[in-house]
């Protein structure tokens, strides 16, 4: 049985589109899986504003949240 909470389609705002893409190496499909776990069409979506699945967005911004906490302990141990 699938949660319908699920099932539901959200936008990214453009703000944190361009935040993931910062972090992001490189836009190949290669990386993209790597690093956010998303495929090539579902990146394609986000950029075009087009919805997307929540578990596919929540597991997309944990990973980021993710990348984003490891680089900020990383450049306080270099600055310290």
């Amino acid at each position: 049985m699938t949660d319908r909470a699920d099932l539901r389609m959200l936008v990214l705002d453009r703000e944190t589109f361009q935040d993931l893409r910062r972090a992001l190496p490189a836009a190949t499909k290669d990386c993209l899986r790597e690093t956010f776990g998303v495929s090539e069409t579902t990146w394609v979506k986000l950029r075009d504003g087009r919805p997307v699945k929540r578990s596919t967005l929540d597991r997309l911004l944990d990973r980021y949240r993710r990348l984003s906490h490891g680089s900020q302990q990383s450049t306080a141990r270099r600055q310290g």
